[in-house]
């Protein structure tokens, strides 16, 4: 099996021919590297792919290393970045560090002078990596045992949708749940700025980006201008520049669909955000089906709880020792008891039941 890459390198340097030796020298090293001659350009490649580390020069036309650095971790806060920097710029090299380099080179450079310090920021990105899994995993577990036992349905909601907006660095965030007869979509929580107006909002299932998730049971992922029909039968919103829309799946039930978008920069979600998506949408789908059916549970004790206590008919449960358990009021009048409590508390004589009815009736012990 081929041991993987060393590790993928963005290198900007306006000077055509050292960014191709560079290019040429670390491929030969075992490194993915692209090269770009500015700061635009080195923006445009990290919105659409990973690196790891970005290798810089510090003195370029439109746009210095320091200001490429600053845009460059706004775009992938976990980006690790190098500077490389001649001697009468030590002092702007180590300015850079405190905004968020890793570390500089001074030019001119040996490969055996490059090397070291590129294996060390290579290894500085594989442990932010691990970590910012590890606070994921975390947090999911966290998110689990918050939801595990409750039945408030607004409560899962609003902490799957908090959640959600964490783990996935997200700018906006919707949770739709299914009507009553599944024909519909509705908003069920929202986030993100002025968004409280989508609230209740519906959507038909056979519409949109969220419909078809929810008709497909499958996820979807955009990059660049998302259509945004999923809440807006019409139009598109140019403002969303990455979105994930997964389904809440409970086995082979759906219990909602889960939507997140991004805005401004064009660079996607990741592969770990989406599939922590996925795994927060199936935590939250169960929770909300655990909270349905304990509220259906509820519903249906109080109804019978209702007939019960109101039927014009004695009813009473005994158990198989002759033992009354419960009886209503009626079952109390017919045979003469002040309440149902009463009769239940003055069952002592251990004669069973059928018989002691039956003789109360045959007596008129009864009003």
């Amino acid at each position: 099996m081929p041991l993987p890459a060393p590790g993928r390198v963005l290198i900007v340097d306006d000077e055509v021919e050292l960014k191709n030796a560079l290019c040429l020298m670390l491929s030969t090293k075992g490194y993915e590297t692209v090269g770009v001659s500015s700061g635009r350009e080195a923006l445009s490649a990290l919105s659409e792919q990973d690196f790891d580390v970005m290798l810089t020069d510090m003195m370029m036309p439109e746009m210095d290393g320091i200001t490429l650095l600053g845009a460059a971790l706004e775009v992938d806060p976990h980006l690790v970045g190098l500077v490389m920097t001649g001697q009468a710029t030590v002092q702007t090299a180590v300015e850079a560090m405190k905004l968020g380099a890793f570390d500089y080179v001074m030019k001119p450079f040996r490969m055996n002078t490059l090397l070291p310090v590129l294996s060390r920021a290579i290894q500085a990105r594989r442990l932010r990596m691990e970590n910012l899994q590890l606070r994921e995993t975390v947090a999911i577990y966290e998110l689990s045992q918050a939801i595990a036992f409750t039945l408030d349905t607004e409560a899962i909601l609003h902490k799957a949708a908090d959640a959600a907006l964490q783990q996935c660095q997200a700018d906006e965030v919707s949770i739709l749940l299914p009507s009553q007869t599944g024909e519909e979509l509705y908003v069920a929580v929202a986030r993100g700025k002025h968004r409280e107006h989508i609230l209740g909002q519906r959507v038909p299932i056979d519409q949109g980006i969220a419909g078809w998730v929810a008709r497909n049971r499958e996820p979807v992922t955009l990059g660049g201008e998302a259509d945004d029909r999923g809440l807006k039968p019409s139009g598109r919103r140019e403002d969303i520049s990455s979105s994930v829309v997964v389904p809440m799946m409970v086995g082979s039930n759906l219990a909602g669909v889960f939507s997140v978008n991004a805005l401004g920069s064009r660079r996607p979600f990741t592969l770990g955000q989406v599939k922590a998506l996925s795994i927060l949408a199936n935590i939250a789908g169960s929770a909300l089906e655990n909270a349905r059916m304990h509220a259906e549970v509820s519903a249906a004790e109080k109804r019978y709880r209702s007939i019960f206590e109101n039927s014009v008919e004695g009813i009473i449960h005994s158990s198989r020792s002759g033992g009354i358990v419960t009886a209503n009021p009626a079952a109390a009048r017919i045979l003469g008891y002040g309440s149902a409590e009463e009769m239940i508390s003055e069952k002592d004589s251990g004669v069973p039941l059928h018989k002691e009815v039956t003789h109360r009736l045959n007596g008129h012990e009864f009003v």
